[in-house]
């Protein structure tokens, strides 16, 4: 029993081999490049403390350099699961949202098929391109020149041009040898009411549409009489061709990705959208006549962590956006977001491209919006906002974008930059009193004078609890004395899980202070919470307000200690996240204990560490 090689070649293309493997391994964030698809672990098959197993999320590939295992994301799935071969196909073609095909063949005569079903499409561009170049193609010709294809244009994209008769293609192919059954398996020609066998695509002008491998799988059709009913036409579904998970000019756009060509990958809405762009420079795709779907989505972040949506600037456009707003919002992370590009209004890339020049269609690619300032502009313009009903609904739509958001500290992110900017469109920001800038840290010296001070220690790992809530506490204050930590320690407490709400918004609000290069102080941390309404934050930080007579520097043993705790926090909340983990993992209770041992070695590595740093600080 096997799967189709086609049913396979899709399986690799749409499950995400990082996603997958991320699921179970934790990435080296020194030596992964998420940007690049990049990413780097300690080898699950075999026992080491360095990160040696690589993987390829463009390529769909892993390789480790310890103990040479290496494969697709089907080979990976089979060894760290245990899985048989249909068992991994079936669990991962689940984890991409592919309906698994209805029978499967043993004998080979399936991808026989399939096979032939590429000859066939081969030899139907071939016709379609004679087609365009002979005397019957004068009118295609004529509009092509119209739009602004050279003829070195319509050979680099193989267009052709469908004949205008009922069933041109199909004489011609069964003239080649093709059967019936092959030329409408190819989805080139259909019976009609009257059962009668015709073509597909009749006077039209063709664009072949390939897979992710370059191989015809589709054509395109654009009318030439402005009289038809449909002005774009694509193939029917067919064994090769999934419209809702195909782009247009994929395989082209990845080579020109990986060659570092363009401003990023950008997505049109139309063929010669699509090779305007090309013209001025960028990779580019295209859905295939209908709304962008969350596989053609999952497509481009495989291609591009930044894909760049371009948008009709009228009504259409605007609702197009939006919708793709909408579709992408669960799923953006550190590797995957959108910009989005609103041309102006009535005009689409090729128009600007063809009246304007490179240059400008380049200008307008580079003004693209980040995802989260055109959500904002979005919902600041769904109603007039003249009245506290008005900016509280503003407000309250936009809480309900960011939840959206599955991975966690992009929704944070995303409900600090949501809320700074309602505060500013809504005038409540205020003139702000002058702050010093936030100074680099230097040792020796203060990066900015504390508000707070901690109480006088004659050793300060003294004031630091050992585990629990305290713990958090310690790690704020200790912070908000000594802001030059945050430069030390930034990435790791944005990304500690801390349960206590007001602790929490003292974390975000600290954080918030520091990215802006403001300064870092008890009294800016007090304003900014009770201004966006943090009340139990305000009154929480009120009660550390407490005089002091005196702290104690930031030394080697403090700043160790601080990062010690910080680490252990974090790995605390990490290693009790995956112990209740295991509940969910079909697995014996021989891999789940060897695993609470693994898990229960690493805690008290982190104990060790603070220990160490408290015993031995460097001199």
């Amino acid at each position: 029993m096997r799967f189709s090689d086609d049913f396979l070649r899709r399986v690799r293309e749409m499950a995400s081999i990082a996603d997958y493997a991320g699921r179970r391994l934790t990435w080296n964030r020194r030596k992964s490049q998420p940007a690049k698809g990049e990413y780097w672990a300690c080898c699950p098959f075999h026992s080491e403390k360095s990160a040696s197993f690589h993987v390829l999320d463009d390529k769909g590939m892993f390789h480790c350099f310890g103990c040479q295992a290496s494969g697709s994301v089907i080979d990976l799935a089979m060894r760290l699961d245990g899985l048989s071969f249909p068992e991994a196909v079936e669990r991962l073609a689940d984890f991409a949202g592919l309906a698994l095909p209805q029978s499967r063949v043993g004998d080979g005569e399936a991808d026989a098929r399939l096979k032939r079903l590429f000859v066939v499409l081969h030899a139907a561009t071939k016709i379609f391109q004679g087609n365009l170049q002979g005397p019957a193609g004068a009118n295609a010709r004529a509009y092509l020149a119209k739009r602004g294809l050279a003829p070195a244009i319509i050979t680099e994209f193989g267009l052709g041009f469908a004949l205008d008769g009922w069933s041109s293609m199909l004489e011609a192919l069964q003239a080649k040898g093709f059967s019936w059954n092959e030329i409408e398996g190819a989805g080139l020609a259909k019976q009609n009411e009257g059962r009668r066998s015709i073509d597909v695509f009749r006077n039209r002008v063709m664009f072949p549409i390939a897979d992710g491998r370059g191989r015809i799988i589709a054509f395109g059709g654009r009318a030439l009489d402005p009289k038809q009913p449909a002005k774009y036409l694509n193939s029917p579904e067919t064994a090769l061709f999934h419209k809702g998970s195909t782009l247009y000019r994929l395989a082209e756009a990845k080579r020109r990705l990986a060659k570092g060509e363009g401003p990023g990958l950008v997505a049109a809405e139309g063929y010669v959208d699509v090779i305007a762009l090309e013209q001025a420079g960028c990779a580019a795709v295209a859905p295939l006549g209908t709304a962008l779907t969350e596989a053609q989505l999952q497509l481009m972040w495989r291609a591009a962590p930044a894909p760049i949506l371009c948008f009709d600037g009228d009504g259409a456009g605007q609702r197009a956006g939006a919708r793709v707003m909408d579709l992408a919002l669960p799923h953006l992370g550190p590797t995957r977001t959108l910009k989005i590009a609103f041309l102006p209004a009535g005009q689409d890339p090729d128009d600007v491209f063809r009246e304007q020049g490179a240059g400008a269609l380049r200008a307008l690619i580079d003004q693209a919006l980040p995802i989260s300032a055109a959500l904002f502009a979005r919902e600041q313009a769904a109603q007039p906002l003249d009245t506290p009903e008005a900016r509280a609904g503003l407000r309250a739509r936009l809480r309900e974008a960011s939840a959206r958001i599955q991975d966690g500290e992009t929704r944070r992110q995303y409900e600090l930059e949501l809320s700074r900017r309602a505060d500013e469109a809504l005038g409540q920001n205020g003139p702000a009193a002058p702050r010093a800038p936030f100074q680099k840290f230097e040792r020796g010296r203060f990066a900015a004078k504390p508000e707070i001070r901690a109480r006088p220690e004659t050793k300060a790992s003294s004031a630091a609890p050992r585990t629990g809530p305290n713990t958090i506490e310690f790690l704020l204050k200790q912070a908000i004395a000594h802001p030059a930590l945050l430069h030390l320690g930034q990435e790791r407490l944005a990304a500690l899980s801390i349960d206590d709400a007001a602790l929490n918004e003292i974390r975000h609000a600290l954080l918030d202070l520091a990215s802006t290069e403001q300064a870092v102080d008890l009294a800016a941390l007090s304003n900014h919470v009770s201004r966006i309404g943090h009340h139990s934050a305000a009154l929480r930080l009120a009660a550390w307000a407490s005089p002091t007579t005196g702290k104690p520097s930031l030394d080697h043993r403090l700043e160790g200690e601080w990062l010690a705790l910080l680490d252990e926090a974090l790995s605390d909340k990490e290693i009790n996240a995956e112990f209740r983990s295991f509940d969910a993992e079909q697995q014996d209770d021989n891999w789940k204990l060897a695993q609470a041992t693994r898990l229960a070695t690493e805690r008290a590595a982190n104990a060790e560490r603070v220990i160490a740093s408290r015993r031995d600080p460097k001199p």
